[in-house]
């Protein structure tokens, strides 16, 4: 059987806020537990980022979601409370303007009659990445994909779509998720090739150590029109001192895995 590392999670996310008090506990309740960089929207669970590092543990799911959800719901309940004005009070011709903007960016994606395939796009997209920008990396290579990023973002506004029916468009729903796709590779690719170090599940050989002291840093991305903007949020080890994990064993350890190998040894 041939073991090979699959892409069926991601290490980052939404970013998400939290209040503590002065001993460093989570202030229960606050409305800025779980909260994400726009007001009102909340994140829990897998789709935000906090409790991964440079590993992705299983364990970590039921921490996102249970204990997270625990703390956003009395979050998001303080927010309510603490609104001076809520969805009622919004003139309905606020509501009608955001679903006239969507009707027309999604019939903008109807009327596409180019000669693009979305999911030949979605094909070359993931090669690149599982080949170039996963566990081993050479910053040539991921400034290669990045580079073609570019060039895939601008074939993906060249798509074609031939069914014309808007229920239940596969095409249509998917082009829309590519074009999302394309954005969070392109932050991806760019935040990899600026962390020249070797972490966690990331490899670089040219920098084969972890680099402490200018990348115990969380990456932070945000979008804009001429593409993801970085920043970088310190890592708090008040709590627990990171050290190395090594799976080089020694001596001893060695001689009795070669006799158990050799049928030797139990």
């Amino acid at each position: 059987m041939k073991v090979f590392p699959a892409v069926h999670y991601s290490m980052g996310g939404l970013w998400v806020d939290f209040e503590a008090n002065a001993s460093g506990d989570i202030v229960q309740g606050s409305p800025r537990n779980q909260a994400t960089s726009i007001p009102g929207l909340y994140a829990s669970g897998e789709c935000e980022y906090q409790y991964h590092g440079a590993n992705r543990l299983g364990a970590n799911s039921l921490l996102s979601c249970i204990y997270a959800g625990m703390i956003t719901g009395p979050a998001m309940v303080s927010c309510i409370q603490g609104l001076e004005r809520t969805s009622d009070d919004a003139p309905s011709s606020l509501f009608e303007a955001a679903r006239s903007e969507e009707q027309k960016s999604f019939q903008a994606i109807m009327d596409c009659d180019g000669d693009e395939n979305p999911y030949v796009i979605h094909w070359e997209l993931g090669d690149a990445m599982l080949d170039d920008v996963t566990v081993e990396r050479f910053n040539d290579k991921i400034q290669k994909v990045d580079d073609q990023i570019g060039e895939w973002r601008e074939r993906a506004n060249r798509i074609g779509i031939p069914d014309g029916e808007a229920w239940s468009n596969q095409m249509a729903f998917f082009t829309r998720h590519l074009r999302g796709m394309i954005e969070l590779a392109s932050v991806i690719a760019k935040g990899a090739i600026r962390r020249d170090e070797s972490r966690g599940a990331h490899f670089k050989p040219d920098f084969p150590e972890r680099d402490d002291e200018n990348w115990l840093k969380t990456t932070r991305a945000s979008w804009s029109e001429d593409g993801p903007t970085f920043e970088y949020e310190p890592v708090d080890v008040s709590i627990i001192e990171p050290r190395k994990r090594s799976y080089v064993q020694d001596g001893a350890a060695s001689a009795a895995a070669k006799k158990i190998e050799k049928g030797e040894g139990k």
